[in-house]
């Protein structure tokens, strides 16, 4: 059953008293251990992945996150450190068919294996689904997040499902079948999408999955503030304020870690200052999307009690 956010606005509230106590819970150590540190463009080289990996080494965030490609140098950077490697398949479109992508999975798995020589458990998977096919049949979500989980061999799953693509009924869809999938974690967006991280997503993403799982926010995360509305909404509860069952994909870490102490240095000025609600809102966020959601998140702008911040804009 969808819970009661479909007709409630759609914005995660940030109430001052709550998020001064989130705030005071973090470091700047903390907030590090979080970070899944990622670059996924085309003309990643060598050495911006050393970098990577001595950023992630010397802040202990949890992973660093590519493209497979770098399998056959990343695992001997991060051998011995504790950071774990994370591959992205099938990325961005998540359109290769299943045998395929799990083939890919398994050999990624077993490379790594094989290079950092420290057995299993170094290694996350992030996959993308096929969203046109998870629309026109659920259980083609469930075969395919399962056949990649079997060809991971125990590694962690996280399940991208490009959640700026799908209606509120079918985020909810796809968020019950990772749930009930052998995935340790859904993740909202490749960050190559029509919008990034949304606390309104991670609310509801959280809501339906429950705290046996984890969930990973990725997209246009760089500052401290953006991450901790993001853990707030993805993971109220104490027990789940844990790398192990929420995650922050973000290319800048550095900034990440630097404004966390600026924060906490003015914690109630950063709060005081606020955020307009259409910016931390997936109904703003129009000229990307196809035509149906697009009128669908137009209507939703002409409801919502806030549509004010738009009045000088077009529906």
């Amino acid at each position: 059953m969808m819970p009661t956010q479909t007709k409630r606005t759609p914005l995660v509230e940030f109430p001052k008293d709550e998020m001064l106590k989130l705030i005071k819970s973090f470091s700047p150590e903390r907030i590090a251990t979080f970070l899944d540190v990622t670059d996924l463009k085309a003309d990643t080289l060598g050495p911006k992945l050393d970098k990577m990996a001595d950023w992630a080494i010397s802040l202990k965030c949890a992973s660093v996150c590519v493209n497979p490609v770098e399998v056959d140098r990343l695992p001997l950077l991060l051998k011995g450190s504790g950071v774990a490697e994370t591959y992205v398949m099938d990325f961005p479109l998540g359109k290769v068919d299943i045998d395929l992508k799990a083939r890919m999975t398994e050999d990624t798995v077993q490379k790594s294996r094989k290079l950092r020589g420290e057995g299993a458990g170094h290694i996350d998977i992030d996959i993308v689904i096929n969203v046109g096919r998870f629309k026109a049949n659920h259980k083609y979500a469930l075969e395919e997040i399962n056949a990649m989980c079997d060809a991971a061999e125990g590694e962690v799953v996280k399940v991208i499902i490009r959640s700026s693509e799908l209606t509120e009924e079918e985020l909810v869809a796809v968020t019950e079948i990772v749930g009930e999938s052998k995935a340790q974690f859904i993740k909202n967006s490749t960050g190559m999408d029509a919008y990034g991280a949304m606390p309104e997503h991670m609310r509801v993403m959280r809501e339906i999955i429950g705290n046996s799982k984890g969930v990973k926010a990725a997209g246009g995360i760089s500052d401290a503030m953006t991450a901790l509305r993001l853990i707030y909404a993805g993971a109220p509860d104490e027990s789940t304020q844990n790398p192990d069952l929420f995650r922050i994909g973000t290319s800048g870490p550095l900034n990440i870690v630097s404004s966390m102490g600026w924060l906490l240095h003015n914690s109630e000025d950063w709060l005081d200052a606020g955020i307009i609600p259409c910016k931390v809102c997936p109904f703003n966020y129009t000229s990307k999307l196809r035509p149906e959601l697009r009128i669908h998140s137009q209507n939703r702008c002409k409801e919502c009690i806030h549509n004010h911040y738009r009045k000088n804009k077009d529906f």
